[in-house]
């Protein structure tokens, strides 16, 4: 296992296309519903695993049907599900994904098993070939965050394993105070910009990177959606953009710009060229309907950038 995702498993239900004036009397017909794996730790380990990359999920779902086919919907896709706890009593979490014509969506979500996630559910040993761990949604896992998460990432740090974070929205109301223990156990840290303006009160991405570095972050990705992200190190601050696309699905395009990004650090990349890539995938990920539905290859994401005129690195 070279990767282990941490973080949310549910079933997305995507509808596309949804229009924003809906009349609720009466019957609209719409052109798809599908339904889907989905969550931010779910869609890393899928897009990885579609990478080529050995991966495993620690996730929680329900001892129920959803949760079953959620197990053989991620082992389809090659994903080790030996650390996804099934919680009895519990149902698996749900999201309801509307699709408007434009590739933006609004989730209506029941949490289900996914935050029960807890210390006592992470692997007890960390297999000798592991060489990641992404965080896939700080904030979203609070019997872990606060009992255990810690000490775990300092233990991986002594057995020189990387640590990939994302944020999820602060709904606990830590602020800084709650993610400033975390920071200098993380080696990229990789926020999306709606989550890090609301947590600093900062007014830009360059802003909040500098509070970031400041509180011990070495690496700190932004991602800005369509803008594409804006990433500081020691080496390079500034801005990469997105290839411009007309998206069909926004879900989830944050969480393929992650794996994208995990994928190439581990492959040796720089920062900043890690960002390149990771914004091509995250732009492809927008032309399919469904977080996970692009199944990315590395071919794929370097013809999608030399067809768009992006530099192809080496």
């Amino acid at each position: 296992m070279k990767v282990l995702c941490i973080g949310s498993a549910v079933m997305d239900i995507a509808a596309t296309p949804i229009e924003n004036s809906v009349n609720w009397k009466e019957k609209q017909r719409i052109s798809d519903i599908r339904i889907l794996p989905g969550g931010d730790a779910v869609n890393q380990s899928i897009h990885l695993a579609d990478f080529r990359v050995d991966t495993a999920l620690c996730a929680c779902t329900g001892d129920d049907s959803t949760g079953q086919m959620l197990r053989a919907a991620l082992q389809e896709r090659n994903v080790d599900v030996s650390f996804v706890r099934s919680k009895e009593g519990i149902r698996t979490g749900t999201a309801m994904v509307l699709i408007n014509p434009e590739g933006e969506r609004h989730i209506f979500s029941v949490q289900g098993a996914h935050s029960t996630l807890c210390a006592e559910d992470l692997p007890k040993v960390l297999p000798e070939d592991c060489r990641a761990i992404s965080l896939a949604s700080l904030f979203s896992m609070p019997e872990l965050e606060w009992n255990g998460l810690l000490p775990y990432l300092q233990t991986a740090h002594h057995q020189n394993i990387r640590v990939f974070a994302d944020l999820a929205a602060d709904k606990q109301g830590l602020g800084l105070a709650g993610i400033e223990p975390f920071l200098p156990e993380i080696d990229y840290f990789l926020p999306s910009l709606y989550d890090v303006l609301n947590m600093t009160g900062t007014e830009t991405a360059e802003e909040a990177a500098r509070v970031f570095r400041n509180l011990g972050s070495d690496h700190v990705i932004i991602k800005c959606g369509s803008e594409g992200c804006y990433c500081s190190d020691k080496h390079f601050s500034g801005w990469i953009p997105a290839i411009p696309v007309r998206p069909v699905d926004t879900t989830g395009a944050g969480d393929c710009m992650s794996a994208a990004f995990i994928y190439r650090i581990l492959e040796g990349d720089s920062m900043e060229d890690a960002c390149r890539y990771a914004c091509a995938a995250g732009s492809y990920s927008t032309l399919f309907v469904g977080a996970s539905e692009a199944k990315l290859t590395d071919g794929r994401v370097r013809e999608f950038m030399k067809t768009n005129g992006d530099t192809v690195l080496s």
